[in-house]
Formats: structure tokens, sequence, C-alpha cells
């Protein structure tokens, strides 16, 4: 009955009105079997800073509240548990919504308050050990005092529970299983995942996404595409993560399977800094080689998604064959900037063979202002003697001039920029020479422009370069200064593109600089920009339609197949005429996901802006 209707009876029998304050509201409900650590199932210790959750009765309103942290201040944390995550050392306010929480008579501070939950944050002054009261106040009215453990830890059967929910679900992957869309119903959703152009291959090539909620543990699988004569993408990693990551939980379930990880495969081995899995410092883990797999442990407090670097304890099972395409992928990383015939260092050794004492090998970059103006004098020196050359020798020599004297322009063009260090930050101005030189320079056509928002060097527009390639074409150093201006589309002006497809112009191009010159001995890397050119263009319809890295496209499906075609039959073509070449083994990481139909994430060519 309503405290209105018991006014109105009384009125009616002329009775003396009830008091108000005889008619409180119950007292919130709830039990020590009630409140329980975040994340878990069951109860636990409380600790100094731990998030935890009441669950009851008569909490606070039915329309829930949520604490803002204080975005000025922070908490120190409690010497007696100093490695607390971001959020345990916030203040949240003491009370909320008319509910607070009292911990051994300390305010806690409350992140949520609704009627039948509240999440609290337990205060830093409390004790590691014994025993404390919760008791919690809404309106005036306080429940029961009920009293909590406190420890480091939660419970060992906890921790046992999580480790051999791990364990049993490891043991039970069915390695190189096919992909398959999850039924409706299932617990299991999976998600493709757009690749990330700048992460081919490896940990990172994954084409789908599975997470599976275990008992307080998740499961993820990640599929990969996998090369042969019939490719398929199949389970080739499992992560399995705790839902609460807690951080004397996730010790505890490190050390725990760490005991059978041992027992089982003997001593690990501390890996190689894995940067995509977060195993790396400060604490890298340790890594098991079990068959075919091999299994990596660490905890950190990192998080990207949908897999990648997880908070707290993180198991990951990796097939071989993906670290052997991780390696695979730093290698031929590695042999492009050492072989290719457009790698810098392979271009200034062959200059230096051609040209002798003419052309001036690079250096390092000044370290002081006094060191600058030297670079910036010799330099000028060794590009004004190339000039004076460029009319001198066979048709032959004087491209090589004209590609010498173009990247001693660039080199110039930074050292003509100085620079200084002041309140931490670094400060770029032109040096006092910049104006003589242009003066200079421009008696051969070279124009310095102003100093480049990216690069922070004095920027031109490779004329020299150009020049190589417009008056000597059929000579090998004209060839590979056209091939490194086809490198150069998306930067340099007038490169004769529509919008950000400069693909189509590499395509049109290419193709007919190989009719042109058939024996070129650059003829490997334009097959190779060719195949990347036809790759962007499959890999763009391949795009989400938010994607920014796509902003521009202009593709139509029926092209975008016959881009694709055409990508795999240049790729394999590299792998007929140079097999062991990087340009051919790059392919061959590449052709499955063409193959299987999925984008690739390949932007060559494509001139947005990121």
């Amino acid at each position: 009955m309503s405290l209105v209707w018991l006014f109105l009876a009384a009125a009616a029998i002329g009775a003396p009105f009830p008091d108000p304050q005889r008619f409180e509201i119950a007292p919130p409900g709830y039990s020590a079997q009630t409140i329980l650590p975040s994340g878990a199932s069951d109860p636990g210790p409380l600790a100094p800073g731990m998030l935890a959750s009441i669950y009851g009765e008569r909490l606070g309103p039915e329309t829930a509240c949520s604490g803002s942290a204080d975005s000025l201040h922070r908490e120190t944390p409690s010497p007696l548990r100093p490695n607390q995550t971001p959020i345990e050392t916030q203040v949240f306010p003491k009370r909320l919504c008319d509910t607070e929480v009292q911990v051994g008579g300390i305010a806690a501070g409350l992140l949520y308050v609704q009627g039948r939950q509240i999440n609290f944050k337990a205060p830093q002054e409390l004790p590691v050990e014994g025993t404390t009261e919760v008791r919690v106040t809404y309106k005036g009215q306080s429940g029961p005092a009920v009293r909590m453990n406190l420890a480091l830890t939660r419970n060992t059967e906890s921790a046992q529970r999580l480790a051999g929910t791990i364990w049993s679900g490891l043991q039970r992957v069915k390695w190189e299983t096919a992909y398959r869309q999850p039924a409706r119903g299932s617990t299991s959703a999976c998600t493709g995942v757009p690749p990330h152009p700048d992460l081919r291959g490896g940990l990172y090539g994954y084409a789908y996404y599975c997470s599976q909620r275990m008992p307080q543990v998740i499961a993820e699988s990640l599929y990969y595409p996998a090369g042969g004569s019939r490719p398929a993408v199949l389970l080739r990693r499992t992560d399995f993560r705790l839902a609460g990551a807690y951080p004397e939980m996730s010790i505890e379930v490190e050390r725990l399977l760490t005991q059978r990880l041992v027992r089982a495969y003997g001593p690990g081995t501390v890996p190689d800094r894995l940067f995509e899995i977060g195993a790396g410092w400060p604490n890298p883990g340790l890594s098991w080689l079990a068959g075919e797999i091999t299994i990596f442990l660490h905890r950190n407090r990192n998080f990207v998604a949908p897999a990648g670097i997880r908070e707290g304890v993180q198991l990951i099972a990796v097939r071989n064959e993906v670290l052997r395409e991780r390696e695979l992928k730093l290698e031929i990383e590695k042999a492009f900037g050492t072989t290719s015939m457009l790698a810098y260092v392979v271009i200034a050794r062959d200059l230096k063979r051609d040209l002798g004492t003419w052309y001036l090998t690079p250096g390092s970059r000044p370290a002081s202002e006094a060191s600058r103006a030297k670079g910036e004098r010799e330099t000028r020196a060794a590009l004004l003697a190339l000039l004076g050359q460029a009319g001198a020798g066979d048709r032959g020599r004087r491209a090589a001039i004209l590609v010498a004297a173009d990247d001693l322009t660039v080199r110039l063009g930074s050292l003509l920029v100085a620079r200084s260090v002041a309140r931490g930050a670094e400060t770029e101005s032109e040096a006092p020479d910049a104006n003589q030189v242009r003066r200079q320079l421009a008696a051969y056509g070279v124009r310095y422009t102003g100093i480049g928002h990216y690069s922070g060097d004095l920027e031109y527009d490779r004329s020299l370069l150009r020049r190589a390639w417009k008056e000597f074409p059929e000579t090998p150093w004209g060839q590979r200064a056209y091939l490194e201006i086809q490198s150069l589309a998306c930067s340099l002006p007038d490169s004769g593109c529509q919008g950000p497809n400069c693909f189509r112009a590499v395509i049109e191009r290419g193709e007919k600089f190989l009719r042109e010159y058939p024996e070129t001995p650059v003829r490997k890397e334009q097959i190779y920009h060719l195949a990347r050119a036809y790759e962007t263009w499959w890999s763009l319809s391949q795009a989400e339609p938010a994607d920014p890295t796509a902003e521009g496209a202009r593709i139509d499906k029926a092209s975008a197949e016959r881009a694709r075609e055409k990508a795999i039959d240049l790729y394999e073509e590299l792998s007929r005429i140079a097999p062991e070449s990087p340009e051919a083994r790059a392919g061959q990481l590449i052709l499955p996901r063409l193959k299987l139909r999925l984008g690739t994430g390949e932007r060559a060519f494509f001139c947005f802006s990121d």
C-alpha cells in the first residue's frame, strides 16, 4: 500500500496522520558472495586499487549512473600493490546518485551505480592481508557490513581453473582447418579483416578473425591464406586470453601455464622481439617449439584490435609456416635495400663504378653546423663539376652524369637546410648560402623551391633525372632514370596521373616501355612495378567503403577482375625469369591472396594522402 493511500485512509476514519519517517525504503541487499573482483564469476579477495562489483537489490536508482574520472588528478598506487593498471589509479567520485560504498571505513571510488549492480574501486589505503568490511549506503539507508578477505591474488583455484581452460582449449585446436563462416546461432563470431598495406605477410597476414567466448577466457582463431596448387584459407594461429585481465590473476595464470608448458615441451626460450603480439620489452615471456607450432606466453598492458597485442596474460600458438613467412618477409625487405637496381646503395655503387672520382660518394648525416657547412661546400663543388661534364663522353656516360648530378642535387638540398634544437624541438631554416646556390644552379636549369613539409630539405623537381630518361632513353642509365621516375610518380609534379589513380599511367607507360625495350636491364624491376600496379587496381576494388586509403579510386568490378588475373600472370613470370630475386619472392608471398580473390592492401602508385 502506498504512502498516499495510508494518508487518505487515516483521514477517512479520523485517525492521526502517520509519521512519514516510519515508511523508509528497505536497505540495500547484498552479501559477501555477491561481491566479486571485476571480470570474475566467483567471489575473491580485495586489494588496494582493485576494481570490483557488488550485485544485489536496491543498490541505487533503476536508471544507471556512471562516474567520470578526474582528468586532472591521479592516485599514487599503494606500495603494497605498486603495479596497477591505469584505471586503478584514476580518481572517481565517492558519492554517485545517492550511493556510497565504504571499504574498511574508507569511501570507495564509484564507476557505475544501478539498482542491481555497483562497480567500485577499492581504496589505496587497504592492507593486503586479513579482512575488511564493505557496506553500501543508498539514500541514507545502509546495507549490512559484510566481511571480505584481503589479498594480492585471487584464490588459487580460480587461477588453476583458468589455466586449465586455456590448456584444454589449446589441445583441442584443429590446425589447418579451412575457414568456414560460422552457422547462425554459433558462439563464435568471425569477420573478414582488411589487410593493412604496410603489413603484408607474416603474423599480420591473416584474412579472417574469429572470437569465441569460453568460461572467463576468450579464444581467438586467425585464418591465413596458404599457397600451393590449390590455395586455401587455413587456421594457423590461435590466441587465448583472460576475459578479465587483472595483474595478479595474469601473473598467477602465467605461472601455472608456464609449469604445464615446461613439463610438456621443456625449458622455454626468450623469443626475438615479436612486436606484432607484444612479445617484447619489458616482458617478452617465453616460447616453446611444439612440433609444427610455436607457443608464446607473455603478459602486457597494451591493446590493439581485432587481434595483436592484448592486455594481461596471453597464450599464442602459431603454425611455423606463418613464422617462416615472417622471416622471409624480413629477408625480402633487406634484399630490396641491397640488391635491387633501384636500391640507393646499388645506384651509388654503380655510379662510382662508371664515373670514378667524378661521383662524390654519399657521406653520413652532419652532426654539427660546421660539418653541414663543410658537406655543403664539397657537394656543391662536386655537383658543379659534374654539370660541367654533362656534354662530355658517349651517350651512356652522359646519362650516368645526369643521374649522378640528380643525386647530388637532392643531397645538396638537404645540406642547404640549417637545423637547430631549442627546448627539445628541431627548427629548420635555409642555410646562408642557399640563394647563392640557387643562382649558380639556375644556369643549368636546376631550381630549388622551399623546404619540403615532409622531407625537411630544399626540394627540386628532379629535372636532371627527367633529362637522363628523355635525352638518353636507350641507355642503361636512362632506363634506370625512367624506372626511378616511375617509382616517384606520386611525389613528382606533372606525372601525368589522373587524380590519385597513378597506377593506370604506370601500367600504360610500363607496358609501352617493355614493348620498345624488351632487352632492358631493368626488365625484372619493370615487371614488378606492373604487377604491383595491377595488384593495386584489384585491391582497391576490395576496399571497404569508408577506407581512407581508397578515397578517389575509380574502379569497376569487371576491370578489377582482369587486373587480378594480370597481376597473377606477372608475379608468376617473375618466378620463372628470376626465381631468387626479391621481386619474385615478394610476389610468391602475395599470390595466394590474389588467387583466393582476397584484398591485399596494396596501394602502390595510388596517391592517397595518409
